[in-house]
Order: C-alpha cells, then structure tokens, then sequence
C-alpha cells in the first residue's frame, strides 16, 4: 500500500530537521578544524559544504513534490476509471432507451396504417370497431 502524503511529509520533514541539526554541527566541525588555517581554505569549505547541504534539501523538498504527485496521480485515476464506468452505464441506457423509441415508432406507425385503413370512425360505435380492429391487427403482429 502506498504511503500517503501526510505520513510521508512529515517523514521528510523529519529528515529535513535531521540535516539541519546534522549540518550544524558539521559546519562547527569544518570551522574548529580549519582553525588557524588559510582563510581562502575555509571560505570555500564553507561554501561547498553549504551547496551540499542545500542540495540535500531539495532533494528532499522534491521528494515531498513527487509524493504529492503520485497521490493526486492516483486520485485522478481512479476518478477515470469511476467516470469511464458511468459513461458504459449511460451508453447502455441510451442503446436501450434508443431500441425502444425505435419499437414505439414501429408501433405508431402500424397504428397509423390501421387508421388510414379503417378511418376513425364517425360515432362511438364504430371508433370501438375501429379500435378493436387495430388491436386484432397489432395482437397478429405480435404473434409472427
């Protein structure tokens, strides 16, 4: 299981404090032991030591970035995989909501060449004539 971000920043956090503590008393180490030496000689032990502790520290630094990163990789991932999954979903539905306009159409159809073929009919009497007519009609459909 990956380490989440928090966990690992404060990990690095602690090895940033680590350093520094570290570095400190490097630094009182590279002064007492250049004591009475060529001061050019100190200058710039100090100064490479300084670059590589600074060096240290943004590896570091870039270490906590990366780790973000990944997390926020890994959420957006996920979040695609979730969003991909709900789209399938929709398509299904949209296939299936799709076929059955395409049923209902037929079946419009088909009444309207019952009507066309039978009318509306006039009076009470023969609309239920009718109706019946353009049931039968659908029910022989239905059976072939």
């Amino acid at each position: 299981m990956a380490m989440r971000y928090k966990d690992a920043q404060n990990r690095y956090l602690l090895f940033v404090r680590i350093i520094i503590l570290v570095s400190l008393i490097g630094l009182g180490m590279l002064i007492f032991a250049n004591i009475g030496e060529d001061p050019s000689h100190l200058t710039f032990s100090l100064i490479a030591f300084g670059i590589s502790v600074a060096a240290l520290l943004v590896t570091i630094l870039q270490s906590i970035t990366i780790t973000r990163q990944m997390q926020l990789t890994r959420r957006a991932v996920h979040e695609v995989h979730e969003t991909s999954e709900s789209l399938k979903d929709l398509i299904n539905s949209d296939h299936r909501l799709a076929n059955e306009v395409h049923k209902d159409i037929a079946l419009d159809h088909e009444v309207i060449a019952a009507l066309e073929e039978f009318g509306l009919g006039a009076d009470e009497a023969e609309r239920t004539r009718v109706a019946k007519n353009i049931t039968r009609k659908l029910k022989d459909r239905s059976v072939k």
